[in-house]
């Protein structure tokens, strides 16, 4: 598409932001603005709302989510809408449930499995309704689904996959962090014979290595890409991890079969939020990285992303999806951004750069 007509389709077409006054929604706000973007704003409060639209000349909607006639009359006009308010387990069901009666495509920056499998669930739906959906447009699942699906196709399909993803970041979000605490609440899980299946967290320990050859302790995790890259791949063992010092995800690992229930109360589930939101002490430089082990027969493939700070990168993402859907709407369904606009559109993204080692 050339670019006029690119840029062209950025300041007119109608899209919506939900949950623009939370840490990354305001990041992706500024970005989008500053890029000539006019999105309508969607939220709960009228007063922090109005504080951000009314200076930028945007337009606004104070809704509650669960409210489904309120929130299908902001999105009334709108060609897509992206979601950026977590816990996601909460917010997207009733937003994708107001996008596909509207006829409006929906995107969000989820990370949280169980959500992400829910909107997959919603496929047949959403091809009814002549819809897009697209789930993770963010670091980590936009991420990973890509480089692996560049890693099977290197392959010519994998049996197996190893996947874990650090995110360095610079912030502190309340929302992240809830939704950390409900993926751990929901229990560990990989995927084993191509089913979704529980599993004890933090039972696989392995290592990786940085660009600069440090090595870093991993564990398994029940991380979102667990969803994506099932279906992107066809692989039938998956499993997905993060950061972790080995002496933690022994004790995770021990403590596991209690979590479900001790995040139950309060006090546990609130000091546990405040440890899990993905702030990182103030410096000039981040890097965050996902690494695939990918095995067919006898042969392994491993591969590194590297990027930058992790919500600015999702903020990134995350707009390229937009530009990417505003150039060529994908097929009604449920997609992760791999299997909407192919495993090379990551490499799209800038501060992004990829490395395959094919074995």
């Amino acid at each position: 598409m050339p670019s006029q007509l690119a840029n062209a389709h950025i300041s007119t077409t109608p899209w919506a932001l939900v949950g623009p006054t939370g840490v990354t929604g305001r990041m992706i706000l500024e970005r989008a603005l500053a890029i000539g973007h006019r999105p309508h704003l969607i939220g709960r409060d009228p007063v922090k709302l109005a504080a951000l639209a009314e200076p930028a000349g945007l337009g606004w909607s104070a809704v509650d989510l669960g409210d489904r006639a309120a929130l299908c009359a902001a999105l009334a006009g709108q060609k897509l809408v992206l979601n950026a308010a977590g816990p996601f387990a909460s917010t997207a069901p009733p937003v994708i449930a107001a996008a596909l009666a509207s006829g409006v495509d929906y995107l969000d920056i989820n990370g949280e499995l169980l959500a992400l499998e829910a909107l997959f669930d919603r496929d047949g739906d959403a091809k009814a309704a002549g819809v897009a959906l697209i789930g993770g447009a963010g670091f980590g699942i936009a991420a990973s689904d890509g480089l692996a699906m560049q890693v099977a196709r290197v392959l010519g399909g994998a049996e197996s996959m190893r996947i874990a993803v650090a995110a360095d970041s610079g912030f502190g979000s309340p929302a992240v962090a809830e939704s950390t605490v409900s993926v751990i609440a929901a229990g560990g899980h990989e995927v084993r014979r191509g089913a979704l299946v529980r599993a004890r967290l933090a039972r696989r320990r392995w290592n990786e290595c940085d660009p600069s050859g440090v090595r870093r302790s991993m564990a398994s995790a029940p991380l979102a890409d667990l969803a994506a890259i099932r279906r992107i791949s066809g692989v039938r063992n998956i499993i997905t991890g993060v950061p972790m010092p080995t002496g933690q995800a022994r004790m995770l690992s021990f403590i596991a079969p209690l979590l479900p229930t001790m995040l139950k109360f309060g006090p546990i589930r609130r000091a546990m939020a405040n440890a899990g939101g993905h702030a990182g002490a103030a410096r000039s430089t981040y890097a965050s990285h996902v690494w695939v082990t990918a095995r067919r027969g006898k042969r392994t493939v491993t591969a590194r992303l590297d990027a930058g700070e992790g919500f600015g990168c999702t903020v990134d993402i995350a707009l390229a999806v937009i530009a990417a859907m505003l150039a060529k709407r994908p097929a009604p369904g449920a997609h992760s951004p791999a299997t909407a606009f192919g495993a090379d559109f990551i490499t799209s993204v800038p501060g992004i750069s990829i490395a395959i080692n094919p074995g």
